[in-house]
């Protein structure tokens, strides 16, 4: 299986973060993971980037860390994806996955919509259109710039909800994920880093490489449900007691799996 952080910022484009883009890269590869999603805060959101600048200087500077971040990430075999996240009104926002530079160079648009009711609806055909995937970023979280944060984004403008998110606390984390379920959206997972030092504290778990936006796209469905229960599992140890099966694949088959997912077990 392969670990992908899914929702990560650096300081070069999210004005909030600290984390070196190339820090993050070396982090994330150290700790074991096959690669990241960048996910850099947007126009209306805390963006690092200089509004006024021409759009395309402004999506330009995005495109640019995502590349400074891939050439790092092709040097030591790690998948970079690009993405971003970006504020919806009332505090809210989502981060789109299986996008390219080129759709937000495409429309402008954007720019001149007010992060309100109107602008989710619009920036969601744009993703859905261009192939990419819309996901609400940490549900239910309280926090003095959410004036409500019991209230969700529409699910019909959602194609997921970030269920597990490492700033989250345990109850928002259960509440988006029983969310999830209800409206039958897809799951993800990521730590929020906004360091090089906190990536890698949530993500998802796929069975194959990403290498493209589209196979991002393509494949969430299939590894997001099981993201938890990796992440869970990778440092435990479980001790066995009782007689040893002498055929060697009845041994050894049942806990192959467990070996692979970097569970230790001890026979007794």
């Amino acid at each position: 299986m392969y670990l992908y952080e899914m929702h990560q910022h650096t300081a070069d484009c999210s004005a909030c973060s600290q984390g070196d883009t190339i820090d993050t890269v070396r982090a994330l590869k150290a700790a074991g993971f096959a690669g990241m999603v960048l996910t850099n805060h947007f126009y209306h959101g805390n963006t690092g980037i200089r509004r006024n600048l021409p759009w395309a200087d402004f999506v330009g500077a995005y495109e640019a860390n995502y590349e400074l971040a891939r050439a790092e990430g092709k040097r030591l075999d790690f998948d970079v994806l690009f993405g971003i996240e970006e504020g919806v009104g009332a505090g809210k926002e989502v981060l789109l996955y299986g996008i390219t530079p080129e759709l937000l160079y495409a429309h402008p648009e954007l720019r001149g919509a007010q992060a309100d009711r109107d602008y989710l609806p619009l920036l969601s055909r744009i993703v859905r259109d261009g192939g990419g995937l819309v996901f609400q970023a940490h549900p239910f979280r309280i926090r003095d710039y959410i004036p409500r944060p019991w209230e969700t984004l529409p699910a019909e403008l959602l194609d997921g909800v970030e269920a597990y998110n490492a700033c989250n606390s345990a109850v928002e984390n259960a509440r988006a994920a029983r969310y999830a379920r209800e409206q039958g959206l897809r799951l993800s997972a990521g730590s929020d880093a906004h360091t090089a030092e906190f990536s890698g504290r949530f993500g998802i778990a796929c069975p194959h490489r990403l290498s493209t936006a589209a196979e991002l796209a393509d494949r969430i469905a299939e590894f997001v449900p099981i993201a938890r229960a990796i992440l869970g599992l990778r440092s435990l140890k479980i001790i066995t007691f009782g007689p040893r099966p002498q055929d060697f694949f009845a041994c050894n088959a049942p806990i192959k799996g467990l070996y692979e997912l970097g569970v230790e077990v001890e026979e007794n």
